[in-house]
């Protein structure tokens, strides 16, 4: 006898759902237990006899009632012995029990299918099984006084059978699954004829017990144990790639607010200063995700450090349930923190997570916008600018502009396009998205940005950062952080000598607005004309 702690179901359980003949009895287990929808933690004796495990006993004389049951079986397919297959007592299955519950079960009052309580029966249509009774199975000669190790012996058994229920200190019966019904306010406390110092269930109300099918600990215990640390080997790369992407976030958003602060565009400060209110919140959740993942590490080594335990030593027994507990419950806890995880570092970045990593962009979505300069003033379309607005998602750590032009495009027309933050002195790169331009600001002293030769040959906005063409075109080419043009024969060469690729600049998606114009318009009559345009005679940085 130990002591050990289990999950018992509450009386205020609704209906569990049945196990299906067709299963194991090992998965009828777990279908039974899984329906419940409510548990409690309590701690009752345990009482294990591995030696038994997998001996056929002795057959005896069957009652005339329970040939009755058989052939209810044969024709009602369901929980319950099989007389082609058991003749009587069967295989020992189950090497220990424990109490569940003290509880009016609906299964003793109208799962009986062929006892006294036949004429209640209400469970045929449903599930198809019956309740067991030892009185009914088992000849006077043969039945002992009743206690639960009686009433276990006899059960365990029975194909099929998950739980054994005690009444009125002397009737005992197998169940494939127990359900609790309202019921009085008594108690458990009639006394078991076999044993006078415990209990046998009440008048009105049953005794539960589940029993622990043979051999099942060190399975179980391994299966858990693989189960959680496959989903540790596939978490922990993302938290990690989450995380530094999150602390070159926090980085790039404190250089750009420092930057564009010590410019004087109070708009981009603090948009920066937003960016780093994310990064926290991205931060704060991997940290929690990692912190748990820890500890699931530490019990699924405790795990693995039970291998080749004797289950059959009830304190060993205990550890590996209260380590597979534990497991399962953590491990719901750190795939809802995965979810959470991924989902912010997906808004982090943009992109979606396909196959356990972020996708790439592909293709050159930076074509289809053009600096926001060219809807309010196209001899200022080349020069460096941010912007200000309603914005949506959160702000974006970006490899480039491409990024931001990628990230944009999946919002439809619901983005109006972006601003895109290079700063030298900053590793990476910052994007915010927008659904409604309302400021613009364009820096006329960033010497190293080209500047007229865009508008003098008159080329398309939306070629202006395509990729290199020959002959009579534009030829591209990116170095740092803004571009100058030069003309080289028939075409344009285009270098940039600070910072990243692109430069620091507004994108507006040029479909939105091709044909308009972005100019303030002092009268208010333009819904979509920006409210300012700021002409900065400075560079940010």
């Amino acid at each position: 006898m130990a002591v050990l702690l289990i999950l018992a179901a509450t009386p205020a359980l609704a209906a569990v759902h049945h196990p299906s003949t067709s299963l194991t009895a090992k998965a009828q287990k777990v279908v039974a237990l899984q329906s419940l929808e409510a548990e409690r933690l309590v701690s009752y004796q345990m009482f294990v006899n591995k030696k038994d495990c997998w001996k056929k006993l002795q057959p005896i004389k069957l009652t005339q009632l329970a040939a009755q049951v058989y052939k209810l079986n044969e024709t009602l397919p369901g929980a319950g012995i099989d007389v082609e297959d058991q003749k009587g007592y069967g295989s020992v299955m189950k090497d220990g029990f424990f109490e569940v519950d003290c509880v009016k079960d609906y299964m003793y009052n109208h799962g009986d299918a062929a006892g006294a309580n036949k004429h209640e029966y209400e469970v045929g249509s449903t599930s198809g099984v019956s309740i067991v009774h030892y009185s009914m199975l088992v000849p006077k000669e043969d039945q002992q006084p009743m206690t639960s190790e009686v009433c276990f012996n006899f059960c365990r058994t029975v194909p099929d059978m998950l739980f054994f229920g005690l009444m009125a200190g002397r009737e005992c019966y197998c169940a494939p699954f127990f359900k609790p019904m309202a019921g009085d306010s008594s108690k458990c406390d009639a006394v078991c004829e076999g044993n006078p110092t415990t209990m046998c269930g009440g008048m009105s109300k049953s005794s539960i017990f589940e029993m622990h099918f043979c051999d099942s600990t060190a399975e179980d215990l391994a299966k858990t144990a693989e189960k959680a640390g496959d989903f540790l080997s596939e978490a922990k790369p993302i938290g990690e790639t989450a995380m530094e992407d999150a602390e070159k976030l926090q980085a790039a958003a404190e250089t750009g607010q420092a930057t564009f602060g010590n410019a004087g565009d109070t708009v981009m400060s603090d948009l920066m200063q937003s960016a780093k209110v994310f990064a926290g919140e991205l931060t704060h959740n991997i940290e929690g995700a990692v912190k748990l993942g820890k500890e699931l590490e530490k019990e699924v080594e405790d795990a693995k450090g039970m291998d080749g335990a004797d289950f059959t030593d009830p304190e060993k027994m205990k550890k590996a349930e209260d380590l597979m507990k534990t497991m399962d419950e953590m491990l719901s806890k750190m795939e809802v923190a995965k979810d959470e995880a991924m989902k912010l570092h997906e808004l982090a970045r943009g992109t979606e997570y396909k196959d356990g990593e972020l996708k790439k962009v592909d293709d050159e979505p930076l074509k289809q916008y053009t600096p926001i300069m060219y809807f309010v003033d196209k001899e200022y379309e080349s020069m460096p600018s941010t912007c200000g607005g309603d914005t949506m998602k959160k702000p974006m750590l970006a490899s480039s502009a491409q990024d931001c032009a990628a990230a944009c495009d999946v919002e439809g027309i619901a983005c109006a396009g972006f601003s895109y933050v290079d700063v030298k002195d900053a590793q990476d790169k910052v994007c915010f998205l927008f659904s409604k331009f309302k400021s613009v600001t364009y820096y006329t002293e960033c010497k190293s940005f080209l500047q007229k030769p865009f508008a003098f040959l008159q080329i398309p906005p939306q070629a202006t950062h395509a990729a290199i063409q020959k002959g009579n075109s534009t030829q591209e080419k990116i170095i740092g952080n803004s571009t100058q043009g030069m003309i080289t024969g028939n075409s344009i060469q285009a270098k940039s000598k600070v910072g990243g690729d692109e430069g620091t600049m507004c994108y507006a998606k040029f479909a939105s607005f091709t044909g308009m114009t972005l100019k303030p318009d002092p009268s208010g009559k333009c819904k979509a004309c920006l409210k300012t345009a700021d002409k900065a005679q400075r560079c940010f940085q």
